[in-house]
């Protein structure tokens, strides 16, 4: 029984933060859908990933870059937030096209992907003001 409890409780956990991750925001869940396997096996300490996706993950940002704004969101303050992103994705596909070692790389993919939460966190917190 208890086995079964935690199957299920892992299974709706799952559930759970997959639905978190869907937004009203094209070029936010687009950019997602590109650097979540990339960050999250980072993390794992393979960036296999990282190296063969840099330059898409750069032009990804750069479309968001290029993207209006949703209007329900303040652009003050999500512009300078994707602008940063983009410099920091511009320096993932520098640190792979220059072939620095795997210690450079976890540094600024970190960067950007704290960015990236960042985003989201704000994103998020307008969402759910807009509701209130």
């Amino acid at each position: 029984m208890k086995k079964y409890f935690l199957v299920v409780f892992f299974a709706l956990l799952t559930t759970l933060s997959f639905a978190q991750t869907k937004t009203a925001w094209k070029e936010l869940d687009d950019f997602h859908a590109i650097v979540a396997p990339v960050f999250h096996t980072a993390e794992k300490g393979n960036y296999n990933a990282a190296k063969d996706s840099a330059t898409l993950v750069l032009k990804r940002a750069e479309l968001w870059q290029a993207a209006p704004i949703p209007a329900t969101l303040d652009t003050a303050v999500f512009k300078p937030l994707i602008d940063r992103l983009v410099l920091e994705c511009k320096a993932i596909n520098v640190t792979v096209t220059a072939r620095k070692p795997d210690d450079e790389l976890k540094l600024v993919l970190r960067k950007a992907h704290k960015t990236f939460h960042e985003i989201l966190s704000k994103y998020n917190q307008s969402v759910n003001k807009t509701k209130s």
